[in-house]
């Protein structure tokens, strides 16, 4: 008798110990953070001009394979320090692809205008045609982002050769992006060369 008591008090207790798991409140989560506020005063041309021009020179700079009289000249980082310093200005580079998919940025200042009318767009034709597609320049940030990310590879492997091959994907990307949006109506001339002087002759001199 006193085992049937023993198991139906343990009984009991344990289907109050389930009600009181049914009937206790779930844990209210944090609300969630705030959504950080962005600040663009910078224009586009603030960051082509600041950021990623600058720091596209420094790695396109930092190996060079020249054909001079005397040879081959190469320029290549020497010591650790110089290759920090080429791996700095690819991190500021590549980063530089997520600011340029802040929207909405100003292409430029009210006050700037195109340098060649006609041939490139104006800062409010450029702005236009990024809020009608968004999805298309942030195609070409991430282009920018995916052929930096290479050569910071090549970078962190001390590798040349390739620092260099893949510098040109950085320009290709770049000029894509420049083609769309800065100066579609770019036409560059076709040149006959079969109305180039022969190798090693001088050329006529111009006409007066």
């Amino acid at each position: 008798m006193r085992m049937r008591v023993l198991l139906s008090v343990a009984a009991a207790a344990f289907i109050a110990s389930l009600a009181a798991a049914c009937t206790t409140t779930p844990p209210v989560p944090a609300p969630a953070a705030p959504a950080a506020e962005l600040h663009l005063d910078a224009t586009i041309k603030d960051l082509m001009l600041g950021v990623i021009d600058t720091n596209a020179d420094v790695v396109w700079n930092a190996v060079s394979f020249i054909h001079g009289i005397e040879g081959i000249v190469e320029t290549r980082p020497k010591n650790d320090e110089e290759w920090a310093t080429t791996r700095v200005a690819a991190v500021a580079l590549m980063e530089a692809s997520n600011l340029l998919k802040m929207h909405p940025r100003k292409v430029a200042q009210a006050h700037e205008k195109s340098v060649v009318p006609g041939v490139e767009l104006e800062p409010a034709e450029m702005e236009a045609n990024i809020a009608k597609d968004p999805a298309a320049w942030n195609r070409h940030a991430e282009d920018l982002y995916a052929a930096v990310r290479n050569v910071l590879g090549a970078i962190d492997a001390k590798d040349v050769n390739k620092v260099f091959e893949l510098g040109a994907t950085i320009e290709h990307a770049c000029e894509g992006c420049h083609k769309a949006y800065w100066y579609p109506n770019e036409v560059i001339p076709e040149i006959d060369f079969s109305k180039l002087p022969p190798v090693g002759q001088a050329a006529p001199a111009p006409a007066k």
